[in-house]
């Protein structure tokens, strides 16, 4: 599957350019991540959007943050990074490996609205989430930015976004 996506020179026993930044990428599906951010996903994002796109990989699959609207925007990001996970999916399928968990929507919402500014009470109110599943799930949207914004030299542009998102994710009651 590394070697499908050019992460790896199976043949060659080598690891390209591309396989050694995505070495460095410690975050829950890397590959998925690889992926979005070499087909430039993060790259064209604000802070809110690169927060959601975090919040919908990292965040647990059968997590409930309650029915915010998604806008026009956040959809078509996550519809793009939909077929990304299916493009990685069937890769994996093909090779016999577990696909990785479906995204959470909803996970997204909330990520999106907190990176947007609103305040914790009303976040907690909005998704009638607790607050430590809350924490966890902004705790790990920041790492999993923090994570991007270390890739300077490979996605200089999707690195100063994410840099961003993570310190406005990583506010208190956050932090």
């Amino acid at each position: 599957v590394l070697d499908h996506f050019g992460y790896l020179e199976l043949g060659k026993e080598q690891v390209t350019e591309r396989g050694r930044w995505l070495a460095d990428l410690h975050v829950d599906h890397p590959l998925l991540a690889g992926e979005a951010l070499q087909r430039g996903l993060f790259a064209s994002l604000d802070a809110r959007r690169a927060a959601a796109l975090a919040a919908a990989l990292t965040a647990d699959e059968d997590r409930d943050y309650g029915e915010l609207e998604l806008d026009d925007e956040i959809v078509s990001l996550l519809t793009r990074f939909e077929q990304i996970a299916f493009d990685v999916s069937n890769e994996e399928w093909k090779e016999g490996i577990e696909s990785a968990a479906e995204m959470n929507f909803s996970a997204a919402a909330a990520a999106a609205r907190w990176a947007g500014g609103v305040e914790w009470a009303t976040l907690v109110r909005e998704t009638r989430a607790e607050e430590g599943d809350l924490i966890r799930l902004l705790s790990r949207t920041g790492e999993a930015l923090l994570q991007i914004a270390g890739l300077k030299q490979a996605h200089p542009e999707a690195a100063r976004t994410a840099a961003k998102a993570a310190g406005i994710i990583l506010r208190e009651p956050v932090r």
